[in-house]
């Protein structure tokens, strides 16, 4: 079966069983509400994005959901290349939010595999598991199989809590939050009669049974009952001891069907890159095979290259599905990860497909024919993925050229040593040789590798590749800060009133104290209230501040962040209340007699607002006017809106041109100038903004219905010069923003450029700064702003002059008088003659001296020891003449260094060394006789 049609057919089937259809959430693991999941560093589950709705803190739009999840799981990244793991897979899942349960989900899991219009498999062909305490379930099982003649026992199986757990484990051991038992289905692959399983040992990384030496009783889909809260206390070594496990107040389904996997299974393939879902990217890369290399080679026909292929086409389809969601290389978090799938398939198509040219980013075309029908980021953003795909590729290929002389050096020093095991990880990590290369180039060298240490680096980048374990802490990351509950007992965000208003009353409905490092209440505390006009800092634009009023009280908003649905406003009041000093937990019940429920006059600071808002419509006009002078590929990457500036990062791979910078702000200005009206679309169906041309952001969560920003023409479905998906709050036409300035150009990061500037009265102040600063300096040149240049290059020539007699005059005083004219001792060594010598002067002048002395004769030595500033340079020059008789001016100067305490070095002719101890200068001149001796009698 083909991976589209196995998609589709599974969406459709819950559809038509009152499901309705919700997207992926992105790879970067935010909720529904918008917060990002601290616990992962990657959505690695179909219910990562609805945790809020098992929670009961936010209201599913229905409490039937389904949707097909992109997932990034990195736990085996060294295991891709065989016929099985993948980093990147779909998960098709099916969820209810307090709404169906066991005998629903169990029975909607039958039909879907085996009726006639669905999967219509051989239910002789199926078997499943259960957690060992649930009845309930081995009995729901039953009743579908009963009926058919098929002994219950023989296909259904009782596990313990690591396999039929959710989280694994969880049952005895936690962690605290959600979790349930569930139940396995797994599928006979062969077309023979199956026996019956043997599950006493689980199931493998794979999902095939451990009992099943023959690897075909494969796993294809899970459900999970959602129906405990699991408490229990830390441990001092680790772990949580159980106190309780009472009912959640509504029991929830989630469940999850591999869909590369079981689309492998069904179709009756061997491998899943035999799927449609890479079919078409291994063919791709077979062309660029054969066009890069001359290679008539294709899948399937040698081992080594089959592997490199697949590594390469499962790499390919993560880092399009990063990109697409944000996530840009860096050597941190998800970048990281990142940056090691991108160098580990580069690697594999250079040494051993041949690519000697860029080929990665070509391997795009088919990412996107295989899945953009149905992930349209990928369609979206084909030129940004591209684009930095081909900048990572050659920044690496260039860090494998400086790899290279790294390990040349390395081994150069350690003839007949070890290699110590954290520089050859380093060398896999950062400049991406393999283990095995290193090893052949040291063995080459008689170097050995230290493997212990090398494998303990490797297993730290693994950890931090890994982050979270997803399997125990998919559940968790659910803090609520707030959570006010109204009369009929739901739970309900605050209004947001800051759109259209910036004063309103309000009440109080939440308090929070804020903790110092020894668990005292401070000053600072949160305030949750049931409507407000601040804006929380998201999407970049900095919070509102301003001030709460609550009768003769006034508390100061120096902050306002979101927390599911709930916005936090984080105040300082004008005099102490009380709670100061007092444990949290007092202080809890202190603030919230004081305040709860208590109205409120809610007041934002304007000013600071609309200074904030000409920057945030600046960054939009900005991010067109990018990618009207680069090309489309710019797409932004992260911004912060604040007051008296806007920073805006954005992908392109090389610095901007003076006339790019130039040509960006004069169309940004353009557009302020013509005082074009900034248009809104409240409340907008995401694929009707997609469809009017709507740009999302790049790794911003959207939900499914949006707010679209426009600057210029008034008509949704005509072009404009802007058109965004944008949360945030906006001038209402680009005449407000004032003249906008762009300040600095600089490099981000790998890829990424920053732009920082100003609008607005920031640009008005830098006017202002700029005119004083050029009135002053003409003042101090006795010139006016209009002739400054022509003052400053007249004074520049005078200094140069005056520098010029200055070096002059030191020269002559270094010199001073005596019979060889330059006033210093020379001593005849054999054929050679040396110089010696002490200047108070700079090592470049004296360096001009001691030039000068050999030019003249050739026999030469000089060493001569600078002074200034309470530091000791020595310069030493041999000339020519002196060479050939064994002079050597490197040499000579090292050793004349080290009397003093210092050293260096240098070639025959020149070379220069430092000193540390200046009481032994005269010394080590000295010294200089016997050194140079003992060179030229040798």
């Amino acid at each position: 079966m083909k991976v589209r049609e196995l998609r589709q057919k599974y969406l459709d089937f819950f559809i038509s069983k009152g499901h309705s259809l919700y997207p992926s959430g992105s790879l970067i693991p935010y909720d529904v509400t918008g917060r990002l999941d601290e616990s992962l560093l990657f959505n690695g589950a179909g219910m990562v994005q609805f945790k809020p709705f098992f929670r009961g803190i936010a209201e599913p739009p229905n409490r039937r959901l389904t949707n097909a999840q992109k997932v990034v799981r990195t736990g085996d990244i060294e295991s891709v290349g065989n016929h099985s793991h993948l980093t990147f897979f779909e998960m098709l899942g099916n969820f209810s939010f307090g709404d169906y349960f066991k005998q629903e989900a169990i029975a909607f899991s039958w039909e879907f595999l085996t009726a006639p219009q669905w999967l219509n498999l051989d239910p002789r062909r199926l078997a499943f598991t259960v957690f060992e305490e649930d009845d309930e379930a081995f009995e729901h099982w039953s009743a579908h199989l009963a009926p058919l003649g098929i002994e219950p026992t023989s296909r259904i199986f009782r596990l313990g809590e690591e396999t039929n757990y959710w989280p694994a484990g969880a049952f005895s051991s936690g962690p605290p939050g959600p979790c349930g038992p569930n139940s396995e289905m797994f599928y006979w692959t062969s077309n023979d009669v199956p026996p019956p399983p043997t599950v006493a040992g689980g199931y493998d990384r794979d999902g095939f049974l451990r009992d099943d030496a023959a690897k075909l009783w494969l796993e294809i889909w899970n459900d999970v009952f959602i129906q405990y809260e699991w408490q229990g206390e830390p441990l001092e070594e680790g772990g949580y001891r159980k106190t309780g496990m009472p009912s959640l107040p509504f029991q929830s389904v989630d469940t999850g069907m591999g869909l590369e996997r079981t689309a492998t299974a069904l179709g009756g393939y061997r491998s899943v890159y035999d799927t449609d879902a890479f079919s078409g990217i291994i063919k791709l890369i077979d062309r660029l095979s054969a066009e890069f290399a001359s290679s008539t080679a294709t899948y399937g026909q040698d081992t080594a290259r089959d592997t490199a292929v697949r590594i390469i086409a499962d790499h390919i389809r993560t880092a399009s599905f990063c990109i697409a969601d944000g996530i840009l290389p860096s050597n941190t978090g998800r970048g990281y990860v990142l940056r090691r799938l991108i160098r580990r398939a580069v690697l594999k198509g250079q040494r051993v497909l041949g690519f000697e040219d860029l080929f990665l980013y070509r391997v795009v075309d088919g990412v996107v024919e295989s899945l953009g029908d149905h992930y349209h980021e990928l369609v979206d953003r084909r030129s940004v993925i591209a684009e930095t795909l081909k900048n990572e590729e050659a920044l690496f290929r260039r860090t494998l050229d400086q790899g290279s002389e790294i390990l040349l050096q390395a081994l150069a020093r350690r003839k007949g040593e070890v290699l110590d095991g954290e520089v050859a990880f380093m060398l896999y990590d950062t400049y991406g040789f393999p283990l095995e290369v290193t090893q052949e180039l040291c063995e080459e060298a008689g170097v050995t590798v230290d493997l212990a240490g090398y494998k303990a680096a490797l297993a730290e980048a693994q950890e931090r590749s890994r982050g979270a374990d997803q399997r125990e802490s998919v559940y968790g990351g659910v803090g609520v800060a707030f959570v006010f509950i109204t009369d009929d007992g739901k739970a309900t965000p605050t209004e947001f009133l800051g759109y259209s208003e910036t004063e309103t009353d309000a009440v109080i409905v939440g308090a929070l104290p804020q903790a110092d490092e020894n668990g005292k209440a401070v000053a600072e505390f949160a305030v949750a209230l049931n409507q407000t006009p601040f804006y929380a800092e998201s999407g970049g634009q900095v919070a509102d501040t301003g001030v709460l009023i609550v009768e003769d009280t006034r508390f100061n908003v120096v902050d306002v962040t979101k927390h599911d649905g709930v916005w936090v406003h984080v105040v300082v009041p004008d005099v102490p209340l009380g709670h100061e000093g007092m444990p949290v937990d007092q202080a809890q019940v202190f603030l919230l007699e004081r305040l709860m429920k208590r109205k409120t006059r809610a007041v934002v600071d304007t000013n600071r607002r609309t200074d904030v808002i000409r920057n945030h419509t600046a960054t939009h006009l900005l991010h067109a006017a990018l990618r009207d002078t680069l090309g489309t590929h710019v797409t932004q990457a992260g911004s912060l809106v604040a007051p008296d500036h806007l920073r805006f990062d954005f992908t392109h791979g090389k610095a901007m041109s003076a006339e790019e910078i130039s040509r960006v702000e004069g169309i940004v200005n353009e557009h302020v100038l013509s005082a074009e009206g900034v248009t809104i679309y409240s409340d907008v169906p995401l694929d009707e903004a997609r469809a009017m041309g709507a740009m999302a952001l790049f790794g911003e969560k959207y939900a499914d219905r949006v707010r679209v920003v426009q600057v210029g023409d008034m008509s949704p479905d005509r072009p404009s010069f802007s058109r965004e998906l944008c949360g945030g709050i906006h001038v209402r036409n680009t005449g407000q923003i004032g003249l906008f300035k762009i300040l600095h150009e600089s490099s981000a990061a790998s890829g990424v450029r920053r732009v920082t500037a100003i609008t607005g009265r920031g640009s008005h102040r830098w006017a202002n700064e700029l005119h004083g600063n050029l009135h002053e300096v003409a003042e101090i040149v006795k010139s006016t702003p209009k002739d400054l240049r022509q003052a400053v290059e007249r004074l520049l020539d005078q200094v140069r002059e005056e520098r010029k007699r200055r070096e002059q005059a030191e020269l002559k005083a270094a010199r001073g008088g005596g019979s060889n004219g330059s006033g210093h001792p020379i001593v005849e060594i054999g054929p050679v003659s040396l110089m010696t010598a002490k200047f108070e002067i700079d090592p470049k002048l004296a360096a001009q001296e001691v030039d000068d002395a050999v030019a003249q004769r050739p026999n030469l030595v000089v060493v001569a020891a600078c002074i200034l500033d309470g530091k000791v340079t020595f310069v030493a020059k041999a000339g020519p003449k002196a060479v050939e008789s064994g002079a050597h001016a490197g040499n000579l100067v090292r050793e004349v260094a080290k009397a003093a305490g210092g050293g260096g070095g240098g070639g025959p002719t020149y070379a220069t060394a430092g000193g540390r101890d200046l009481a032994k200068v005269d010394e080590a001149l000295e010294s200089a006789v016997q050194v140079l001796r003992a060179a030229v009698d040798g």
